[in-house]
C-alpha cells in the first residue's frame, strides 16, 4: 500500500476484499439515476454512470480501512456492456457474460460507499486485474463522492439482515472525501483557469 491521504491511496483491492456471506445484501428503494462520477468544474461536468436499478442486488465486496464497499453483478454487467460498445476491439460482449467460465469482464468494477443504515456516499473504481498487468494491477482508491448523493438514504437491506450486525467498525464520514478536499486541491488552479482562460484557435 502506497502513503497517501485516508480517501486517496494505491493498494492491492484484494487485502480489502470480504466474504459477501458474512454482510448484508441491499438494494435501492427505487429506480434512480445514478450521481454523476468525478465532477470537477472547470475541469469536466463529470461522467455518467448507469441508472441504479432496484432489481440488483448489491453485496459488500471490500472493507476498506474502516469503508464498506457493495457492488452488484447486475450492474457490473451494465457496465461492461457499455465498454464493450465504445470500445469492442478490446472488450467483447461475451466478456460481459457472467455465466461464461471464460469471460474477463470491464477493465474497472464500479462500487459504492455505504454505511450500514443504507447511507451511500461515494464511488470507488476498482480494477479489474485480469485486464491490468505488474503494478498497473493496483486501484488507485479514491472515495468519489463529487456528484449529487442527496436524499440518503437510498438503499435498503433486503437479505441476511442479520448480518448488518457484522458492519460496525465503520467511519460515519458522509461529509468527506474527495468533495471536501477539492476545494483545497484544486483552489489554485481553479482561480488561475478562471484568470487565463483557455483561447479557442483560430
Amino acid at each position: 500500500m502506497s502513503a497517501g491521504t485516508e480517501d486517496n491511496f494505491v493498494a492491492d483491492d484484494n487485502i480489502f476484499r470480504v466474504d459477501p456471506n458474512d454482510y448484508p445484501v441491499f438494494a435501492v428503494e427505487q429506480d434512480k439515476e445514478a450521481p454523476l462520477a468525478s465532477v470537477m468544474p472547470p475541469l469536466g461536468n463529470g461522467a455518467q454512470r448507469p441508472p441504479l436499478k432496484k432489481s440488483y442486488r448489491w453485496e459488500i465486496t471490500h472493507v476498506v480501512k474502516g469503508r464498506y464497499l457493495i457492488g452488484s453483478q447486475d450492474y457490473d454487467v451494465v457496465i461492461c456492456m457499455k465498454e464493450s460498445s465504445l470500445a469492442p476491439k478490446r472488450i467483447r460482449s461475451k466478456d460481459c457474460d457472467p455465466s461464461n467460465p471464460k469471460a474477463k469482464g470491464g477493465e474497472y468494477f464500479e462500487r459504492i460507499y455505504i454505511n450500514p443504515n443504507g447511507h451511500a456516499y461515494g464511488w470507488e473504481s476498482i480494477k479489474n486485474q485480469k485486464r491490468w498487468f505488474f503494478r498497473e494491477k493496483l486501484t488507485g482508491f479514491k472515495l468519489d463522492n463529487t456528484g449529487d448523493w442527496s436524499g440518503q438514504p437510498w438503499f435498503e437491506c433486503i437479505e441476511r439482515c442479520d448480518k448488518l450486525a457484522n458492519m460496525t467498525n465503520y467511519f460515519d464520514d458522509t461529509g468527506t472525501g474527495f468533495k471536501a478536499r477539492y476545494p483545497i486541491i484544486y483552489k489554485r488552479f481553479i482561480e488561475y483557469a478562471e484568470k487565463n482562460p483557455i483561447k479557442p484557435r483560430e
